[in-house]
């Protein structure tokens, strides 16, 4: 399964020059065997975003199945 869920959560009590909010995303790290929780700002995001967009040979592509999941909101 390709297909995870990057949740966007909000700073409701934050310092004035902390961010509005951030990504988090919690991934099984394949190499070392473990699951992993990710925290990404939306500048990191921005960039990801627009590393994404410059190598599309390199991008996954979700599966029948992770389509179905994300069809019936099992996931």
């Amino acid at each position: 399964m390709k297909l995870g869920r990057l949740n966007y959560i909000r700073n409701l009590d934050r310092h004035h020059a902390a961010n509005k909010g951030y990504y988090r995303a919690l991934v099984y790290d394949a190499v070392e065997r473990k699951y992993e929780n990710l925290m990404i700002t939306d500048g990191e995001m921005k960039k990801i975003r627009e590393r994404a967009n410059k190598n599309p040979e390199d991008l996954a592509t979700a599966s029948w199945f992770d389509r179905f999941i994300a069809t019936i909101r099992l996931f």
